[in-house]
């Protein structure tokens, strides 16, 4: 018997709880790898990236006001490439609603000059630009 008179439960065998993490692990990789069989499981946009020397697209995730220095935000390099002094336009819903300048980018605490596709990153934005969840900040033109 267990505490307070209850019968304990008998343990899943260590087996069976590696065959269903396994299960559950092959569900969600055939889910990355073929995202028709997903069924839409999300709601977010597919992403796909383009390595290309393009002009950046930037997905917004999070927002941040910094005192002095300006807005921050942090998301994904979606295509091409970020670079410091560029000039950008921030899309929502595909129509522009604002325009800035890349004065900053850190990832992981760490200063950088440019970001290219598939990097997660924090973008510091000139002025107090409107930018919110699920924007994306475009390059406005490819820099040299």
């Amino acid at each position: 018997m267990g505490w307070f008179g209850k019968k304990k439960r008998d343990r899943d065998d260590a087996g069976e709880t590696l065959r269903r993490y396994n299960e559950a692990e092959a569900a969600r990789l055939t889910a990355l790898t073929n995202p028709a069989d997903a069924a839409a499981a999300e709601s977010t946009v597919p992403v796909t990236l383009d390595t290309g020397s393009g002009a950046g697209e930037f997905r917004v995730e999070d927002v941040f006001t910094i005192t002095g220095r300006g807005i921050v935000a942090t998301g994904t390099v979606l295509s091409g490439t970020m670079r410091v002094d560029q000039d950008v336009e921030i899309l929502r819903g595909g129509a522009p609603v604002a325009a800035s300048r890349v004065t900053g980018i850190e990832m992981f605490r760490k200063k950088a000059t440019e970001v290219g596709a598939g990097t997660n990153a924090g973008i510091l934005l000139r002025g107090r630009p409107a930018v919110e969840r699920g924007d994306v900040i475009r390059a406005s033109s490819p820099s040299a």
